[in-house]
């Protein structure tokens, strides 16, 4: 009996050392993921205005260097081609937000890098006035590292990349719409790491937990926390399978 409360005691300790990777960071994870779409990261329908619907530029040129104010409140200062940004300048938006970098036929592309007004940044490679690969840092020192898909009207992270979170959390796995999606791999700063298939932003999966411990957990996962059929695997390879739920084994 004493054996047994001890394993019962050892696995207890484990569902405690998994109970933070609950929906609290990855929900962290996926807010802030889908935050950068909520930004809008498709700007400058106005940034096309021309002289003639309401803009005002110094000097008035169609290309060349100028400086521009538009009567929506936004403004730029850079290079002109045929009256529309192109090559390198800065567009300053009413809202405060601004995108610094270079443009072809007045949209961003290339290399630049898009500043919201609470210092949150996605910096990296444009095309067509989205956001194709690089780095979205957050106001509180999370980031996002990877592609970003270019077929939905705003830049989101799809394909195979990494969200570091500030504390030294890591998922490096498949996104798909912002959202993880496919293989995965989250890694705790304290040493824990659970691999699988992870299934929605809630990290539902199927896969395996090894803990700074040495106890292992194999199984099904909702909401980071196993949970359905599993089996624990103690430091010297017994197993004890059962179902869980919400991190606890209810039945053998």
């Amino acid at each position: 009996m004493t054996k047994h409360n001890n394993i019962q005691n050892r696995i207890g300790e484990t569902w405690l050392m998994i109970s933070p990777f609950k929906i609290s960071r990855i929900g962290l994870l996926v807010a802030s993921v889908w935050g950068i779409s909520s930004y809008a990261i498709y700007p400058l329908p106005s940034i096309a205005e021309t002289p003639a619907k309401g803009g005002r530029c110094v000097p008035a040129i169609a290309t060349g260097r100028v400086r521009c104010d538009y009567d929506s409140g936004d403004s730029y200062i850079g290079d002109f081609v045929n009256g529309l940004p192109g090559g390198t300048g800065v567009y300053i938006y009413s809202s405060g937000d601004r995108y610094e970098g270079q443009f072809r036929l007045g949209q961003p592309n290339g290399r630049g890098q898009f500043i919201f007004k609470d210092d949150a940044r996605v910096e990296g490679i444009f095309r067509d006035g989205k956001i194709s690969s690089g780095t979205a840092l957050f106001t509180n020192g999370d980031r996002y590292v990877g592609p970003f898909s270019l077929d939905w009207k705003v830049g989101t992270p799809t394909g195979q990349g990494q969200f570091i979170f500030a504390n030294g959390d890591r998922f490096v796995g498949q996104f798909l719409g912002g959202k993880p999606l496919g293989a995965g791999v989250f890694t705790r700063a304290d040493g824990t790491r659970c691999s699988g298939q992870f299934f929605n932003q809630e990290l539902d999966a199927r896969g395996s937990c090894t803990f700074s411990n040495g106890i292992r957990y194999e199984g099904e996962f909702r909401k980071g926390l196993p949970h359905g059929k599993g089996t624990i695997i103690d430091t010297r390879g017994k197993r004890f399978p059962g179902v869980f739920k919400e991190g606890k084994r209810t039945e053998r």
